[in-house]
């Protein structure tokens, strides 16, 4: 009894996230923005806590019986193993006995088989087939509680608050660039002079849309570089919504878009553990059979390299766009030397976040959110494609609050947020509940509140309903700005 109590305190507790997750807006906003972040009112309803409590309690009596039984199990198969070990052993010391006993009194005689060896040698194969077979049921029996404690855990890597100081840090790094490149360049902005190509406005088109590219050629930004860099952390943004978005970066998109599908279908039926680990499992995998081949002479680049040099593409489009006439803003080379550094740090942020939410927390299903403007491709519905975003405060923050009028449409999202997605229940909610979840999921980049941005994260299912919580609300541009600026 004294190792099953030890074996189940070894397992329970698991640690849970939703204790750090409490103070999520008490850290500090190391955010470069121009308007300070407005305190966040969160509602409070003790029945859904109560609800949610209570299921959470049954999901952890359940693993707690399938595992007490389990240890039954075990402790009776090593009884049964410890028997056979001793008949075995019997019967090992009764045909030595039997074939080695000495008659001294009686004159040596040729020998006869006994009746009874056949019959002791029968009884002996039979219990080692048996003891063999106990023991392997035994070690099949041991494995599969192993894995069950492995896919049972919801131990995370990250607290809440970590991963949220890291988006903070990353948009940190965004809004350093791009102040960066627009202070070093305004003075070289020059609208009468016009160096872009028909390439520069296709490469940023899809990433600032049509209202924030006529405000780039049509303004004179000598004076106020402030939309050229928000120009450039929208594009920024755009970048590294290509990696968080994708189930696993690299992968060919109809692939990746079915292994996406293939989570979000998971997530509504199995477990939150089992969920996690396998797309921990099957992003790791992936992971290692994209990662290039050492003994290769000349390996491909990889996709990460790939999109940074797209990301410095995208700068020299922008600066030639804002009418930059300093040769260090038009040819890639000089402008790789003094930002290279700064554009590779992004994307190894990138990489680091993406492996902690993916690799490192089962608890819950996190996503790096952002909003999508005009022109940004959409992997959602062909509806959802053509509809505008209108501003939110419930999901989304002004980054220009309190200056203009907030009833306006997205232009951009200049800085990333952060959701929580969780199983909060079984089927049995509502309809309002599920449309009220809907409408407060459609937040992600590439059309919708998915998850990793390729579809929905809400609602009711047979199995289970699925809460979206906003943990960090991304900071958007409004239309409206042309009122302001």
């Amino acid at each position: 009894m004294n190792s099953f109590w030890t074996f189940l305190d070894w397992i329970l507790p698991s640690v849970r996230l939703s204790d750090d997750l409490d103070d999520a807006y008490a850290l500090a906003d190391d955010a470069h923005s121009v308007a300070d972040p407005h305190p966040r009112i969160r509602g409070h309803d003790p029945r859904r806590d109560w609800a949610a409590d209570r299921d959470r309690e049954l999901e952890r009596d359940r693993d707690r019986q399938r595992i007490q039984s389990l240890e039954r199990e075990n402790a009776a198969l090593y009884q049964r193993v410890a028997a056979l070990e001793r008949d075995v052993q019997a019967a090992r010391q009764s045909l030595a006995a039997f074939s080695l006993q000495p008659e001294p009194s009686t004159p040596p005689q040729i020998y006869r088989p006994s009746t009874t060896e056949p019959a002791n040698r029968t009884s002996y194969d039979s219990l080692l087939a048996s003891y063999t077979l106990t023991r392997r049921t035994l070690h099949d029996r041991t494995e599969e509680v192993a894995s069950l404690k492995s896919f049972l855990s919801k131990t995370d890597e990250w607290s809440g608050a970590q991963l949220i100081q890291a988006i903070r840090d990353l948009n940190s790094e965004i809004v350093q660039l791009a102040a960066s490149v627009a202070e070093e360049f305004a003075s070289a902005l020059d609208r009468r002079l016009d160096l872009s190509r028909q390439s520069d406005r296709d490469l940023v088109n899809t990433a600032l849309g049509p209202v924030m590219m006529n405000l780039l050629v049509t303004r004179d930004h000598a004076g106020d570089p402030t939309l050229v860099q928000f120009a450039i952390q929208a594009w920024e943004v755009c970048c590294v919504g290509r990696v968080l978005d994708s189930f696993c970066f690299g992968l060919p998109s109809d692939i990746d878009q079915f292994l996406t599908n293939v989570f979000e279908h998971m997530h509504h039926a199995e477990p939150q553990p089992t969920t996690s680990r396998w797309r921990a499992l099957t992003y790791m995998h992936s992971r290692a059979l994209l990662t290039p081949p050492s003994r290769s002479s000349t390996p491909p680049p990889s996709s990460m390299l790939s999109l940074n040099e797209t990301n410095l593409r995208g700068l020299l489009a922008i600066l030639a766009l804002s009418g930059c006439t300093d040769s260090r803003g038009v040819h890639r080379d000089p402008l790789r030397t003094r930002y290279g550094g700064a554009i590779a740090r992004i994307g190894e942020r990138v990489e680091r976040i993406v492996g902690v939410i993916k690799e490192g927390v089962m608890s819950g299903v996190f996503e790096v959110t952002w909003v999508a403007g005009k022109g940004v491709a959409s992997n959602a519905s062909r509806k959802d494609k053509e509809r505008d975003r209108w501003f939110d405060w419930a999901s989304m923050e002004n980054i220009y609050a309190g200056h203009g009028s907030e009833q306006s449409k997205v232009l951009c999202t200049v800085e990333l947020g952060l959701a929580c997605v969780r199983r909060v229940g079984w089927a049995g909610g509502s309809a309002e509940q599920d449309q009220s979840a809907d409408a407060r999921g459609k937040v992600n980049g590439h059309g919708g509140a998915g998850l990793n941005g390729n579809g929905a994260a809400n609602g009711a299912s047979s199995e289970g309903t699925l809460n979206r919580s906003v943990l960090l609300k991304p900071k958007v541009l409004l239309e409206s700005i042309t009122d302001i600026l």
